[in-house]
């Protein structure tokens, strides 16, 4: 008699334990690169995250009879010398709204030797767009000017004096040095937003796009302003970062402001 075949259980696969966070299904829920709508104009991708800006300014010939040279003495080699005035414990973080110059001068209040008074940067930048020189500005998530961010500041009485203007990175450092910090509003290049070790530098294309942000100290051996951003505490170091002094000349000659005001 021929042998009965006898049928044997087939061996199955075991399936490979996958993580929830790795799944390859995460893959699928998002657009592509090319697919996805890009940022509007004044909003970067940074790391993955949404981050506003803001800076936009008409030159003003007016501006030239305020210089902050005017307001400061002689300073024996200023690029020798260590400055730093303290910011306050939490900076404050504009998200995707470009609302730079009202972050940026709310830093300036929270950061000068004497004042520490509380604002609402958002308010003060939507005030901005009402004042500045932007017709048809105001209530959109358009940026503004930094001389209308200090016009708001005089407005409320944080600034009773006139505010002022450097025309180099020798002026903006021997204030810095003297008097207190200054905001920058200036072009915005794809290397500043991802510093490199701490350091910001002038590479990429900046196209359009200009950030006001806050200067409010010196490190010599760096050669290197403090910069404080409006960006959380997750970029740069703790939400700052260092602007090399001759980054800061090059942005002042292709445009960029820096402005102050002696406190009351």
């Amino acid at each position: 008699m021929p042998k009965r075949k006898v049928k044997t259980a087939k061996k199955t696969k075991k399936k490979k334990s996958i993580s929830p966070v790795s799944h390859p299904i995460w893959k699928k829920a998002r657009l592509s690169a090319v697919a996805s709508p890009a940022p509007v104009e004044g909003q970067l991708l940074v790391d993955s995250a949404l981050f506003g800006t803001g800076f936009i300014q008409k030159p003003d010939p007016q501006d030239s009879n305020f210089p902050l040279g005017a307001i400061i003495g002689a300073v024996d080699d200023p690029r020798s010398q260590e400055k730093v005035w303290q910011l306050p414990v939490h900076l404050l973080n504009q998200g995707s709204t470009n609302s730079c110059v009202g972050h940026a001068c709310t830093h300036f209040i929270l950061t000068a030797p004497i004042m520490s008074h509380s604002l609402d940067a958002i308010a003060l930048w939507h005030r901005a767009q009402e004042v500045d020189e932007f017709p048809g500005n105001e209530g959109t998530n358009s940026g503004t000017s930094v001389r209308a961010g200090f016009s708001v500041l005089r407005e409320k009485n944080l600034i009773t004096t006139d505010y002022r203007w450097a025309a180099n990175a020798d002026e903006a450092l021997r204030f810095i040095l003297t008097r207190g910090p200054v905001v920058v509003g200036s072009k915005w290049y794809p290397g500043m937003s991802s510093p490199t070790n701490g350091v910001m530098q002038l590479t990429g294309n900046a196209g359009t796009t200009g950030h006001a942000y806050l200067l409010f100290g010196f490190s010599p051996d760096q050669d290197a302003f403090l910069m404080a951003n409006s960006w959380g505490p997750g970029w740069g170091i703790d939400g700052c970062a260092f602007l090399p002094y001759e980054a800061l000349d090059q942005l002042m000659e292709q445009g960029g402001v820096v402005c102050s005001a002696i406190e009351d």
